[in-house]
């Protein structure tokens, strides 16, 4: 009997994911109970859609060349589709996701996709469990993944990993006491057992059962496998809300809820979403008014199924504390709304969409001979619609904005001292400038988070990745960075010497070194996280730190900030209240900059808002060692040159 075809889908950018993807994901993809298993059962093809230049990295990888031994592998470019934005992630992701399976054309109705995020890390015997599912007639299937504190999961991963035979197999109970042990910060804000803190933004809900032991529910739970029953060619929405609705309206979801199934972690940064937690619990209406706001109909349908996630046998009071989250969801499904969001002009994600999309479509008209590269490969489908483009007198009015824009307050990060966001971003942005001026255009970018200066950058790596990397310069020696910039949250200055110590071999000597923390929130931070001096600060090199910043800037930035979120999901009135503001703010704005920034900014405030700490490297070259080793003498040498000496008198 012929096997049913399988395509394994796997979207991802930047080098950071593309390392995490061959050292970890595709070796926990080659564990026994996974691919070898599926591929057992099913015609099995992964495709990985990536930028173009990081093919020869993931085909030269030993998990990727191990893969391609289990079945056929394709690499497919999505060079067009990089916006540049970091708000477009969403955008990027869903339609890098539609270019895995539409090259298969009207044959995408006889294949079962699965997902799998380049970073997400799948227990042993999982993929077997979802072939079983799939050949049990299970045509949409969902699983939960795990969030985990990257920092601390990832060292013990490695020492798991096989790195000979590029596996890394690891059963699903061991796995789950992993991600007990160091759950991240934003699944313990949403334990609803454990009130020290909440979420602001509530989609998924936990509850503490024992050490061994968590359940929850989540809006929505990850789609791991699908076999369409519609050929769907262009996304309506972000992937979570619209795919299903789009190509499966009618069939029934299996939700696999016990993590002995099938397990999927999630590492993430210790402070990914640390601006999204509050003190204290969160009321029922606060939690209500942001589902109401967010969710579809098939969201609220995966937050009514409940999740088991143990690594040990179940334990005898688990029901107890299931029936005391069913009463919980109860209560907020009977104060959500009775019309949830349509996936179709979603109130508060369909125009954000659509101009996201119309900038993409507007960089690949500019830049057709990328988009060539993969339209040669697809199979002939219906045409779809295409968004308009804005021309006419919308076009040039809005240029006319963009222009006025420009010469009032700069464009970001090169801003001019009328804009709010002017004096945390000066600094930086001058050494950027001055260092694309001097030639140094090999610099070594590295941010956990959205940054201000994205525009004048390009390759950004992950900060805590290097933290994990073990030590291998070899590579580097030949080609070091000229020069570097790290960004950091305020709750990650304390990794500050050892990202110096790791960051200090990679650059040249001279080379400069900048760490930028920028402090969100409402207030400027009052204590002073520098206190540590020894501890924090490195004894090498020539270096300065600078604090920008006073109350009034602060509170001038949070306003035009908290300004400019309004209507999200109208970027029309998002825009025009941003830029109302802006011009509002302006005098207040540029009198409160050049007052602060005549202050020494060496001198330490304790209303700072940005600190900027530089380094100029200072390294010992090899003529300079040579020099200093030609100038001693052993001991051998010195008496001959005394017994000499004495000759000589």
């Amino acid at each position: 009997m012929k096997k049913e075809n399988a395509r394994l889908i796997i979207p991802l950018w930047g080098r950071v994911y593309a390392d995490k993807l061959t050292s970890m994901t595709l070796p926990a993809l080659l564990a026994p109970g996974n691919l070898p298993s599926l591929c057992a059962m099913f015609e099995v093809e992964v495709v990985i859609v990536t930028e173009t230049k990081l093919f020869d990295l993931i085909q030269n990888s030993r998990a990727f060349q191990r893969v391609a031994t289990l079945c056929p592998t394709k690499l497919i470019p999505i060079d067009d589709l990089m916006s540049g934005l970091p708000g477009d992630y969403g955008v990027v992701l869903t339609k890098a996701l539609y270019r895995g399976f539409l090259d298969l054309g009207a044959k995408v109705t006889d294949t079962f996709l699965l997902f799998l995020n380049a970073d997400f890390i799948i227990a042993d015997g999982s993929y077997r469990r979802l072939g079983e599912l799939m050949l049990a007639g299970h045509r949409v299937i969902h699983a939960p993944s795990f969030r985990v504190i990257l920092e601390e999961v990832w060292p013990k991963l490695e020492t798991r990993a096989d790195r000979k035979n590029a596996v890394l197999a690891i059963l699903p109970r061991e796995m789950v006491k992993l991600a007990l042990s160091y759950k991240h910060l934003t699944v313990k804000a949403r334990t609803v057992n454990q009130r020290f803190y909440h979420q602001w933004c509530m989609d998924q809900f936990y509850w503490y059962v024992d050490e061994d032991t968590l359940i929850g529910y989540q809006l929505p739970v990850a789609l791991v496998a699908i076999k369409p029953e519609r050929v769907v060619t262009e996304p309506t929405l972000v992937w979570d809300f619209a795919y299903i609705p789009d190509a499966a309206p009618t069939l029934e979801k299996f939700f696999i809820e016990d993590s002995d199934d099938f397990f999927m972690l999630e590492p993430q940064s210790r402070v990914t979403g640390e601006e999204l937690v509050r003190p204290g619990w969160i009321t029922f209406d606060d939690v209500v008014k942001y589902l109401n706001n967010w969710t579809t109909k098939e969201q609220r349908h995966c937050g009514e199924q409940l999740l088991v996630f143990h690594a040990d046998d179940l334990p005898a009071g688990l029901h107890e504390v299931i029936d005391e989250s069913r009463r919980y969801m109860s209560e907020i499904t009977k104060r959500l709304s009775p019309q949830p969001q349509p996936h179709a002009n979603h109130r508060m994600l369909g125009p954000w969409f659509t101009a996201a999309v119309e900038r993409i479509n507007e960089r690949q008209a500019a830049s057709p001979e990328s988009a060539d590269q993969f339209s040669q490969d697809i199979a002939p489908l219906p045409a779809a619609k295409p968004l308009p483009v804005r021309r006419g007198m919308i076009g040039k009015a809005s240029a006319w904005v963009r222009a006025i824009h420009c010469k009032m307050f700069g464009s970001l990060p090169l801003l001019r001292p009328s804009h709010p966001l002017w004096l945390d971003t000066a600094d930086v942005a001058a050494h950027l400038s001055a260092w694309r001026q001097a030639g140094r255009d090999r610099i070594l970018w590295l941010s956990s988070k959205d940054s201000f200066f994205h525009s004048l950058l390009t390759e950004r790596s992950d900060a805590t990745r290097l933290l994990l990397k073990q030590p291998d310069h070899s590579s580097i020696e030949d080609t070091p960075y000229d020069a570097c910039l790290c960004e950091l949250s305020p709750t990650e200055i304390s990794n500050l010497p050892a990202l110096y110590a790791k960051i200090r071999p990679l650059v040249s000597d001279g080379a400069e070194i900048l760490f930028y923390v920028y402090k969100r929130g409402p207030m400027p931070l009052r204590a002073n996280p520098f206190e540590a001096y020894e501890e924090l600060f490195p004894a090498t090199d020539v270096s300065t730190i600078r604090f920008h910043g006073n109350t009034l800037t602060c509170l001038i930035r949070n306003l035009f900030i908290k300004c400019s979120q309004l209507f999200g999901h109208i970027p029309v009135a998002r825009a025009a209240v941003a830029g109302i503001t802006l011009v509002a703010l302006a005098p207040l704005a540029w009198l409160a900059n050049r007052q602060a920034n005549r202050r020494d900014a060496t001198i330490f405030t304790p209303t700072w808002t940005s600190t900027v700490v530089h380094f100029v490297v200072r390294k010992k070259t090899e003529a300079a060692a040579n020099m200093a080793h030609a100038g001693r003498r052993t001991n051998a040498e010195r008496e001959g040159a005394a017994m000499l000496y004495a000759q000589r008198l």
